[in-house]
C-alpha cells in the first residue's frame, strides 16, 4: 500500500464489495472532457451511468471529475460498450474523451483500492455529493447527454451582456414620491434559446440544467460589471449555484459593501424540496451579509408559509396573478404587518394590482405596469394621494424591461 494513503481509507475501500468473487471495476476520469469541469454536466454523466440497465452495477463518486463502476465480470462487455459509445460520440463532436482503467478485482483489488484512495484524498468528492443531491432524473439517452455538453460550451462562450435583462423594484407609499428600491437582473431564456439553436424551453430536463449553467455565468458577471451595482441587486439562483465553488469564488472577489447590496432569490418549491442544503445556504448567506428572498410564491400560498420560512428571508416575492382589486386586497390585508413588510408584489401589470397592494399596506412592487404608472403624475397622485415636494434623492421614473 502507498505510505501516503491513510490505512483507514484504504481498508474502507477494500471492504466495499471488493471481496466478492467474479467482480470487476472501471475508474472513469472525466478530466479530459472540459465541459465536465462544470458540476451540472459532471453530475449528469454520473446519473447517466447510475441509470444504466446493468445488473449489479454500483457507481461511486471519487472526486469532482472521477467515478468508479463496480459490476459482475459477466457484465464487462455491456459496460465497455456504453463507455465506448459515449466516448465515440464525445470525440466525434470534439468534446474530449473519458479516460478509463479496468480492474479484475479477483486479482487487482488492492491496486483498485489504491487508485480510488488517491482520488478520494483530493477531498472534492463531498462537494460533488452535495451537487448530486439535486439530480434525481437522468438524461433520456446518450444523445441528450452529449447535447448538454454542447449547450455548456455555447453558454460558456456567450456574451452575457447581450442577454441580460433588468427590471426595477419600486417603493410605493401613500403621500410619498415613488422611489426605486432595487433592481432584478436575469438572463433572457428566450434569447439564449435562440443562441443555442435548440428547443430548450420545451425540454424540462434540459431547461433545468440550462438555467443552472446560466446561473454560473450570471454569478461571474457580478464580479466584472460595475454598472449593475448602482442599486440594490436581486438575482434569482438555483440552490446548486449557491453551493458551487463559483459562488464562493465570486463572493470572495466582491467587497463587503456590494455583498450588503445583494439579495439572492430562490424558488420556494426548490427551497422546500432541498432541506439538506438549506442550513448550508443560510449559513453562507448570513456569514457574507447577503439577503435572501423566497420567490415563486403565489398570492394564495401566503397564509401557508411556515414561520421558519418567513423568519429566514428578508423578502417574499409574491406573484399577484390571477387576483386583483378587492380579492388581492383581501388576501394581502390579512397578512401580519411583519409579513407585509417583507412582501414584494411581482407581476404587477395593472393599476388595480398596485392600488390593491398599496392600500393593503404592501410597499414594494415590481412588474410590467410600473414604468407606465410612475411616469404618469396624475395616476400616481390618484393612487398615492397628494405628494408634497419630492425628496432630492428620488430616482427618476425610468423605463425598464418587463419580466415574465
Amino acid at each position: 500500500m502507498d505510505d501516503k494513503i491513510p490505512k483507514v481509507l484504504f481498508d474502507g475501500i477494500a471492504k466495499a464489495d471488493l471481496q466478492k468473487p467474479d467482480r470487476a471495476a472501471l475508474i472513469l476520469d472525466f478530466s479530459g472532457v472540459p465541459a465536465a469541469d462544470n458540476r451540472t454536466v459532471f453530475c449528469a454523466f454520473v446519473r447517466y451511468f447510475e441509470d444504466l440497465n446493468i445488473k449489479g452495477l454500483k457507481v461511486r463518486l471519487l472526486s469532482s471529475n472521477a467515478i468508479s463502476l463496480i459490476f459482475p465480470v459477466t457484465e464487462r462487455r455491456a459496460v465497455d460498450q456504453f463507455v465506448t459509445e459515449l466516448n465515440s460520440l464525445l470525440m466525434s463532436h470534439r468534446f474530449g474523451k473519458i479516460d478509463s482503467r479496468y480492474f479484475d478485482l479477483d486479482n487487482s483489488a488492492n491496486e483498485f483500492a489504491q487508485s480510488c484512495a488517491q482520488y478520494l484524498m483530493r477531498g472534492k468528492q463531498a462537494l460533488a455529493e452535495v451537487f448530486r443531491e439535486f439530480y434525481q432524473q437522468p438524461p433520456e439517452d446518450i444523445r441528450q447527454l452529449a447535447e448538454l455538453v454542447e449547450v455548456e460550451r455555447i453558454v460558456g462562450q456567450a456574451d452575457m451582456s447581450m442577454h441580460l435583462r433588468r427590471q426595477l423594484i419600486w417603493s410605493l407609499a401613500k403621500n410619498q414620491q415613488p422611489r426605486v428600491f432595487g433592481e432584478e437582473i436575469w438572463v433572457s431564456i428566450a434569447a439564449m434559446d435562440e443562441v443555442t439553436g435548440k428547443n430548450i424551453i420545451q425540454n424540462p430536463w434540459m431547461f433545468s440544467r440550462f438555467t443552472e449553467l446560466l446561473d454560473n455565468r450570471v454569478l461571474s458577471h457580478l464580479a466584472v460589471d460595475d454598472a449593475i451595482w448602482e442599486k440594490r441587486l436581486f438575482v434569482n439562483l438555483n440552490p446548486v449555484a449557491v453551493v458551487s465553488s463559483n459562488f464562493e469564488k465570486v463572493v470572495k472577489s466582491l467587497p463587503y459593501q456590494r455583498l450588503e447590496q445583494l439579495t439572492l432569490e430562490m424558488d420556494l418549491v426548490t427551497w422546500q424540496q432541498n432541506s439538506a442544503t438549506r442550513n448550508r445556504i443560510l449559513a453562507s448567506l448570513q456569514k457574507e451579509g447577503i439577503a435572501l428572498a423566497l420567490d415563486g410564491i403565489s398570492v394564495s400560498q401566503l397564509h401557508s408559509l411556515s414561520e421558519e420560512e418567513i423568519a429566514v428571508c428578508q423578502s417574499l416575492k409574491v406573484h399577484v396573478s390571477p387576483l386583483e382589486g378587492a380579492d388581492l386586497y383581501d388576501v394581502l390585508s390579512k397578512c401580519s404587518p411583519e409579513v407585509r413588510a417583507k412582501i414584494i408584489c411581482s407581476r404587477c401589470e395593472t393599476v388595480e394590482h398596485l392600488e390593491a397592494a398599496i392600500n393593503a399596506g404592501v410597499r414594494y412592487c415590481q412588474g410590467y405596469g410600473l414604468s407606465a404608472f410612475v411616469s404618469d403624475p396624475a395616476i400616481v397622485e390618484r393612487v398615492l394621494g397628494p405628494i408634497a415636494t419630492p425628496p432630492e434623492d428620488t430616482e427618476p421614473a425610468v423605463e425598464d424591461n418587463g419580466k415574465e
